[in-house]
């Protein structure tokens, strides 16, 4: 039920670009609010909530700072000290002569100032600072008017200032600059306003548009150009036949924001394969000394000969990758890396770390030595990294493990980080899928620096049914199902509304806890795609929910966080089972804590009993249910198949036709990304 409340604003608890916790007379108010200071008066409305550390407290959906309109409330504002140059007796000289609306008359009228005794050249200051203390809501006021939520009205306000409302009716596509507002919304406002379908604003929006959606959702970081306008043409006329290829054409040159001619690609991801190229060739150019390695090693294991490769790669090589399949020996290798750095560098200082928190977690584990993720390690909070080129990690040694899901933007943090004299090894599964970020970084850079491949199978990993069909898998064989071994099932069914029930009744009745067991599907829509699964698996549960867009949430619900948050510490990819519902907010279990979501916070929050493949990359379960059916025709690679069954450690199940299989591992074909940095660095090799 929502509540109003008016008060004071008398201390900021915490203030960030358009959010602010602060106490309202003695109120822990918390909201989407910008452009007030303490001193303030504000009327709130919204709703209460219990936060389970913080206890009571007033969530705002409105809010606004009203304009005294008494002869008392006018001067008591203006003496109040938040407007410099007016004390008590101006105040009231001001208030007897404009009247009890004193305020409201400056800020339409500055010249009425003239009209008080004694005010003389302090007028313009005075009426600035009214003007710019009620000026928000005024702006915020215009800019819902075009159908826009509160919090993105703070974010255009912040962004544009005073003129924002104006910028909007001019140009709605400024609005795409803002991270809560896309091309189609902000089209479907330049339709209303009134804007030509061929404005040249829209053209510039439609090729940015593009560009971005090829970078962020298929990882393109370049489009080829004919592809570009194509693309481009098809989504500025999609209403109807408005703009020419040629408007197209003429005004790519003028975009600062692109760069190419032939390749086109956003400026900054350009300039991001360009860095990663520089780092990758200081470092690569670097070579140490190898030591002699002893027979031991690591106690009680002898490395095989392309593993005392690998070692002895790794230590003489500035810049080097070690990739190979499951049960090759990867991590044993990693192992004796560290150990024969330790040898040849006793006060050296290895660094260990993964593209998310569930890899970083499973590499302590097997190397026994502390990794981190790569933002943790250095240190990245609201875009801004404690560790860069000015002031680089503290090491000799930096491995990243499960190198295939570091993506443009990571790498290239990550590398000029790196301290010249300092030696990289990347390590990963090469046929893996790439990131789900921009970029393809480990196969550009496959072959362009010293590379070791690891294909020799363990004998204890070759018992395995996981292991051994993966490996026939990436040879373009069928997997050999064995039905009296139970680590690698496969369950036939025909129609998809059958293969969505059967993999979720295996998912519920396996006796592995909730984050244990893993359904991977292919895609997400469908009637086998992640969110049919979801909705499946997760079915009725009784007890308290939080509806936010198409997702409830539940007690008991497994859930992933979808995009990084440093604010709360939890990365794009983590897992999590929903532990408590308080009022409006839903409360999770990490294996790093527990995390607090309440209203847009949600919108970072997804159902997790079935994740799409590429989601599941770098993660490890001890069962993995797989559904495979022609319905996901287009999305049948080996590439995927083969991602999906190395992600389990004790059982697969594959649910579905053979022949959707046999189609999958047929399917060679790689999943083409465009990318500049394999280019780059052999037109300029190390």
């Amino acid at each position: 039920m929502a509540e109003t409340i008016t008060g004071i604003v008398s201390r900021f608890i915490f203030k960030a670009e358009t959010f602010a916790i602060f106490k309202l007379d003695d109120i822990v108010t918390l909201g989407d609010v910008v452009g007030i200071r303490e001193g303030d008066r504000l009327t709130v409305t919204g709703s209460w909530q219990e936060h389970p550390k913080y206890g009571r407290q007033f969530r705002i959906e409105h809010w606004e700072k009203p304009v005294p309109s008494t002869e008392e409330a006018a001067e008591g504002f203006l003496s109040s000290g938040l407007i410099k140059g007016v004390g008590p007796v101006l105040a009231e000289r001001i208030v007897k002569t404009l009247g009890p609306d004193a305020v409201s008359v400056i800020i339409k009228d500055p010249n009425a100032l003239k009209k008080v005794k004694g005010v003389g050249k302090r007028a313009p200051e005075i009426c600035r600072q009214l003007q710019e203390t009620y000026q928000v809501q005024q702006v915020v006021a215009e800019l819902m008017r075009f159908g826009l939520t509160l919090k993105t009205t703070m974010k255009a306000y912040k962004k544009f200032g005073r003129p924002a409302a104006e910028y909007v009716r001019r140009n709605p596509y400024c609005l795409t600059e803002l991270d809560l507002i896309g091309f189609h919304r902000a089209d479907d406002i330049a339709r209303r306003a009134g804007l030509a379908p061929d404005s040249l604003f829209r053209v510039k929006a439609g090729i940015l548009h593009v560009l971005n959606e090829s970078l962020w959702n298929e990882g393109h970081t370049y489009l080829p150009r004919d592809e570009l306008i194509s693309r481009s043409l098809v989504l500025l006329n999609h209403a109807e036949k408005s703009v020419p290829p040629d408007a197209v054409e003429k005004e790519l040159p003028r975009l600062q924001e692109v760069r190419g001619d032939a390749e086109v690609s956003l400026t900054w991801a350009r300039e991001c394969e360009e860095e990663i190229a520089r780092d990758v060739k200081r470092l690569a150019r670097q070579r140490f000394e190898p030591p002699p390695l002893p027979r031991n090693l690591i106690e009680g294991i002898e490395l095989t000969p392309d593993q005392e490769t690998a070692v002895k790669t790794a230590l003489e090589s500035g810049f080097s990758i070690l990739t190979g399949g499951p049960g090759v020996g990867k991590t044993q290798t990693v192992r004796a890396v560290i150990r024969a750095f330790e040898l040849q560098n006793p006060w050296g200082k290895a660094l260990l770390c993964a593209p998310t928190g569930r890899a970083a977690r499973r590499l302590s584990e097997m190397t026994g030595r502390q990794a981190h993720t790569a933002h943790k390690l250095l240190g990245l909070r609201n875009g801004h990294a404690s560790h860069s080129r000015k002031n680089p990690l503290e090491c000799d040694l930096l491995i990243l493990d499960e190198a295939s899901m570091a993506c443009l933007v990571l790498t290239k943090r990550l590398l000029e980080a790196v301290p010249s004299g300092a030696r990289v090894l990347l390590v990963g599964d090469a046929d893996q899928l790439p990131s789900v970020g921009p970029g393809n970084v480990l196969r550009d850079l496959l072959d362009k620096v010293p590379t070791v491949r690891l294909a020799e199978i363990f004998r204890q990993a070759a018992e395995s049914q996981i292991v051994t069909s993966a490996h026939r898998i990436n040879k373009g064989q069928m997997p050999l199902i064995d039905r009296s071994r139970p680590d690698f099932v496969f369950l036939e069914r025909d129609d998809p509304e059958d293969i969505a029930k059967c993999a979720a009744t295996c998912a519920s009745g396996m006796g592995y806890g909730p984050l244990d067991v893993q359904v991977l599907s292919p895609m997400r829509k469908g009637p086998v795609g992640t969110a049919e699964l979801n909705k499946l698996i997760q079915g009725e549960r009784p007890g308290p929910r939080v509806k936010y867009g198409q997702y409830a949430f539940h007690v008991g619900d497994k859930v992933i966080h979808t995009k990084n948050n440093y604010l709360k510490g939890v990365m794009n990819g983590d897992l999590g089972m929903v532990e408590e519902i308080r009022g409006q907010d839903v409360l999770v279990q990490y294996s790093d804590g527990l995390v607090s979501y309440s209203g847009d916070d949600l919108k970072e929050l997804e159902p997790a009993w079935a994740v799409t493949i590429h989601k599941g990359q770098g993660s490890e379960f001890k069962a993995v249910i797989v559904p495979v059916t022609t319905s996901h025709y287009v999305m049948l690679h080996r590439s995927l198949i083969y991602t999906a069954v190395t992600r389990a450690r004790e059982k697969v199940i594959l649910v579905g036709t053979k022949k959707a299989l046999a189609i999958a591992v047929r399917n060679n074909k790689p999943i083409q990304r465009y990318t500049m940095l394999a280019g780059i660095l052999e037109s300029n090799p190390a």
